[in-house]
């Protein structure tokens, strides 16, 4: 009689223990289950990653060569630094239109230039940019002698630079000073003294007068888009 008591208590203690076990075990998996669920309700409400495609001609590759082209102690110092910029035509024809003797004659009086800062606006199909560049410099009254010299002063000029995808590089293939008419019908001149500029390859080619003249309002030119690139 006795065995038989201890005999029904163990099988309910172990009746006990299996169930107790089981629900453990269900309830772990259901865990399991849902945590991954959250994981998972997560991972798909991630924002999309920002791809930046680095191939196309950017501000900072057009800043890059204004700060090296404008930026100089003097005509010709800093044929250096903007040659790695430039195709070697273009780097010829602008070291020639340097010893042009009407920026020779600036030599030695326009000191200390240095750029500002520009307005950009990239046209991605034609791989152009339209600048409009402000920097500074100092000009001298007398050669070697800052006795009445003027000192920073602002100058602005407006071009066009036409570049060529070499690998992965952008290159100037060519530079223009232009003109740019304003929505109320004035001018943006270049101010003194004027950027060099260097003549096209061809007659066909667009012109690299001064006296050229490209619309400021997108909507009235399609040759130059004025959208600025991010």
């Amino acid at each position: 009689m006795y065995n038989q008591k201890k005999l029904k208590t163990f099988k309910s203690v172990s009746l006990i223990v299996v169930i107790i076990f089981a629900v453990l075990v269900v309830g772990g998996i259901g865990f399991t289950i849902g945590m991954s669920g959250k994981q998972a309700a997560i991972k798909q409400v991630e924002k999309p990653k920002v791809i930046v495609d680095t191939k196309k001609l950017s501000d900072s590759t057009v800043n890059k060569f204004l700060i090296a082209y404008y930026t100089k102690k003097d005509l010709g110092e800093n044929d250096n630094r903007y040659k790695p910029l430039m195709t070697d035509s273009m780097y010829n024809q602008a070291t020639s239109n340097e010893k042009l003797p009407v920026n020779q004659a600036y030599k030695g009086y326009v000191i200390d230039q240095v750029f500002s800062k520009a307005d950009i606006y990239i046209n991605q199909k034609d791989l152009t940019a339209i600048c409009n560049v402000t920097y500074k410099n100092t000009q001298l009254t007398k050669l070697n002698s800052k006795v009445g010299a003027l000192f920073d002063q602002p100058n602005r000029v407006t071009i066009r630079l036409m570049f060529l995808q070499q690998g992965k590089k952008y290159l100037v293939n060519n530079l223009e000073a232009i003109t740019l008419v304003e929505p109320d019908g004035t001018t943006s001149a270049n101010s003194y003294p004027t950027a060099p500029t260097a003549p096209s390859s061809s007659s066909s080619s667009m012109s690299m007068s001064s006296s050229s003249t490209v619309s400021s309002s997108p909507s009235s030119s399609s040759e130059v888009s004025t959208t600025k690139e991010k």
